[in-house]
């Protein structure tokens, strides 16, 4: 899992740097933090926008020029335990930088809310982009992209009907084997692990890296095979040599294979 980023110095840039290669987990974690106080500071406009009261039920919009252009929803990872939309709006610049609009909401975290209460934030936090996105300029398509415990999130709130396609990445799809560690009961397991649930007829693509743990691997092969199996087709990814870390920087990259298939979900529908 992808550790939640660190303070960094703040060094006055506005420019957010790719990674390189060889860094370390928390090594990019880091640098995403540091670039993502960046482009805070360089478009502060939209940015904590309440949408529940939950301290933690912000939004932070990155609008396009084009009201209309797709719009990235990005739901970050951490386990539901850990992690904020602060310190990853720089996976958002690849998709930026081709004329998409990003958003990111933030969600309480466990144990201090269920999994449950956070599903359900999910959902209030699309019913406010969908009322009050267009007095901030998001009115094209969404993409719901999530990775890790976010690509849980991105799959339950595929039917929400402000969302148009997902992008999963290294994600959790069945809970039955978190059952204990996350203090779920078995009706819980049961209606919040997407692999247990009917099939959302909408384009949801699945990615992972090929170095990540083989458990996790599995949890996303067998998700896609359920949609399949249903007849709803998009893309498995398995990424040769890359983990859930450097998947992302896929992602964060213009021309990286990831921001390439989020575009391609959207703009090819």
């Amino acid at each position: 899992m992808i550790p939640p980023p660190q303070a960094a110095p703040q060094g006055g840039r506005t420019v957010l740097r790719r990674g390189g290669p060889g860094l370390s987990a928390a090594e990019l974690a880091g640098q995403w933090a540091e670039d993502s106080r960046a482009l805070r500071a360089a478009r502060p406009g939209r940015l904590d926008l309440p949408y529940a009261a939950a301290e933690a039920c912000r939004w932070d919009l990155y609008p396009a020029i084009d009201p209309a252009a797709p719009c990235v929803v990005l739901l970050h990872g951490g386990g539901w335990r850990e992690g904020g939309r602060q310190g990853f709006g720089a996976l958002a610049q690849g998709l930026l930088a081709h004329g998409w609009s990003a958003a990111l909401p933030g969600h309480s975290l466990m144990p201090e809310a269920s999994l449950t209460r956070i599903v359900r934030q999910g959902h209030r936090a699309l019913d406010w982009l969908a009322a009050q996105g267009p007095l901030h300029g998001i009115t094209g398509p969404v993409l719901l992209c999530g990775w890790n415990s976010g690509a849980h999130l991105a799959a339950m709130l595929l039917g929400h009907p402000r969302v148009k396609a997902g992008l999963g990445l290294s994600g959790l799809y069945e809970l039955g084997s978190l059952e204990e560690r996350l203090g779920l009961t078995p009706l819980e397991v049961e209606v919040l692990s997407p692999q247990r649930l009917p099939v959302v007829r909408k384009p949801f693509a699945l990615a992972y890296g090929e170095a990540e743990p083989e458990a996790a691997q599995r949890q996303s092969r067998a998700f896609h095979a359920l949609r399949q199996r249903e007849g709803c087709a998009a893309p498995l990814l398995p990424l040769p040599g890359l983990d859930e870390a450097t998947l992302l920087e896929t992602l964060r990259a213009p021309d990286g294979l990831l921001c390439h298939a989020a575009r391609a979900l959207i703009e090819e529908a």
